[in-house]
């Protein structure tokens, strides 16, 4: 086996490695920001909405002092399961947005409304106090308080605050740039693998080594960076600590981490068995010629 043999496949594996690496890292970014239900199953399994109604109730409770305005009119008006079907839905809505889709979605705020308004009302009418301009704009700055303070605790993965900034128009721009990249460099070890079948289309079950190797590789290396993060336990650390933040995105970057570490040892697990299938079948005794044989050639 020749030195320039060698090195020409060496070469060939590493950026193999470096294309299977990438493609885990790009893929797994692409669906957490393509797939809405990887978003819903956290709001589902970590309750966040339950956890947003008691955050909400108690906004509402600090804000007595100011207001006057129990929090049970508010309270009254919304429950958990609202709760967590607005943030499905919201989810969604932000996630079609950075595919480039609008949608006009309204929030259903009538049941708040009226609650409110009911209370001005009889609020007022217990005064004998006739409604008038300031009245209604009283009104109009307390509904449009409670709905910015429900809106918040349900911006549990700060997708409204990001789109404000300016962030999720960013990540629309570039979106379709990691869909490419992500076909891209699957198209790449694709093709390697099978420039490693063609050149070695001569050396029977050898020809599976290199690509094994390349899987292999390829997942250890996109492994490496996740067993970091797992030994240094770096999620946790995320800097924003308000309870239902925190549990959506530590979950969030958690998935992520997961489809990372599952496609890693994906990759290194099909190495390994086509390395093993090229030992195995390389190394299988040639038939023993006898002398019989020999004399008869």
């Amino acid at each position: 086996m020749s030195k320039g043999y060698t090195i020409g496949r060496i070469i060939l594996t590493v950026l193999m490695s470096f294309f299977i690496a990438g493609y885990i890292f790009v893929s797994s970014a692409d669906s957490i920001l393509s797939l809405p239900k990887v978003y819903t199953d956290i709001i589902q399994d970590e309750k966040l909405a339950d956890k947003a109604y008691d955050a909400i109730e108690s906004d509402f409770k600090k804000q007595y002092n100011t207001t006057a305005i129990p929090a049970e009119v508010y309270m009254e008006a919304i429950d958990s399961q609202w709760l967590e079907k607005e943030m499905c839905k919201r989810t969604e809505i932000y996630l079609d947005y950075i595919d480039g889709k609008e949608a006009d979605y309204l929030t259903d705020y009538s049941t708040l409304e009226k609650s409110i308004t009911d209370f001005f009302n009889e609020y007022a009418e217990s005064i004998n106090y006739k409604p008038d301009d300031a009245f209604d704009k009283k009104l109009d700055e307390t509904i449009t308080n409670a709905k910015s303070t429900i809106e918040n605790r349900m911006d549990a993965f700060y997708m409204n605050t990001l789109k404000s900034n300016g962030y999720l128009d960013k990540i629309q721009k570039y979106k379709p740039v990691l869909n490419v990249l992500n076909w891209t460099l699957y198209g790449l070890f694709m093709i390697l693998i099978i420039v490693f079948i063609l050149i070695e289309r001569h050396r029977s079950w050898r020809r599976l080594y290199w690509s094994g190797t390349g899987f292999f590789c390829g997942g250890a290396l996109a492994l490496i960076p996740c067993i970091y993060v797992l030994c240094t336990n770096a999620i946790n650390s995320f800097a924003v600590k308000e309870l239902i933040t925190f549990t959506a995105i530590t979950n969030l970057l958690e998935s992520g981490l997961q489809r990372i570490f599952t496609k890693s040892v994906f990759f290194i697990i099909l190495g390994i068995i086509i390395i093993v299938l090229n030992v195995v079948f390389c190394n299988k005794k040639q038939p023993v010629i006898s002398d019989k044989q020999t004399d008869e050639k």
